[in-house]
């Protein structure tokens, strides 16, 4: 074996996907950044003098700038997960799944309708905890998103052990999907609905996979059509904590 290959190659891989990020971060960013703020200063500046037709061509620029920028922002949060070496710390999940929930839900617009039921058996695990509340929140933002028009949400939180595995699920009552797609849903800007119905970049279920596999599991989803979908994850029994 030549072990000078085998130490210079992850470090190669390394500086290249960090050299990819300073690309992303200044050569892109940058410019998107300069057209938003000159379309801002345009309305500022001449919105007097043109028509509701010409601010909303405006506007519709600044909101093509938003996008894009979010969605750098998502490749950005996408490389820095496939880059980082997990730590292990113990994490009260149970305690982790009630926050992450907490948070999303301050800025809807009816929080009363929005019920989180977590499971009495949820383990503590030993695991990075900032990549499994990234997990979480990817997971549970995407529940709240997808229900955001019915009249009474209920997201679950559960975890099982069977034939030989750890396994976690967080499922909701939301608008669900077509399970002839479920495999697309976790590849990088896949999504199953019109931004123009629910918002998003189509990268959240892909950062999730990332996570879970740095981790030695496995995640698929289950769901029908107006009945809601289910993310199930695995994590390696060294990550369980009786």
């Amino acid at each position: 074996m030549n072990y000078g290959d085998s130490i210079t190659k992850p470090v190669e891989s390394t500086n290249e996907l960090q050299a990819l990020n300073i690309t992303i971060s200044h050569e892109i960013k940058a410019p998107v950044r300069a057209i938003d703020g000159y379309a801002r200063i345009f309305i500022e500046d001449f919105g007097n003098q043109v028509n509701e037709d010409g601010i909303a061509l405006i506007q519709n620029i600044r909101s093509i700038c938003s996008d894009t920028l979010t969605l750098i922002n998502k490749l950005l949060e996408y490389t820095k997960y496939a880059d980082t070496e997990p730590i292990h710390e113990t994490i009260n999940l149970r305690l982790m799944l009630l926050e992450v929930f907490n948070d999303q839900i301050l800025g809807h617009s009816d929080k009363q309708k929005v019920h989180l039921d977590i499971g009495d058996n949820i383990p503590y695990l030993l695991a990075d905890g900032v990549l499994i509340r990234q997990v979480l929140v990817n997971i549970i933002s995407n529940s709240i998103k997808f229900t955001k028009n019915n009249e009474s949400v209920k997201i679950i939180a559960r975890y099982v052990f069977e034939n030989n595995e750890h396994i976690f699920y967080i499922q909701d009552n939301g608008v669900g999907f077509d399970m002839n797609f479920s495999e697309n849903l976790f590849g990088m800007f896949q999504r199953m609905h019109s931004v123009d119905d629910f918002e998003g970049s189509g990268v959240g279920l892909a950062i999730v996979k990332k996570i879970i596999q740095r981790f030695g599991g496995r995640v698929w989803i289950t769901g029908e059509v107006g009945k809601g979908a289910c993310v199930y994850f695995t994590l390696a029994p060294e990550n369980i904590l009786k």
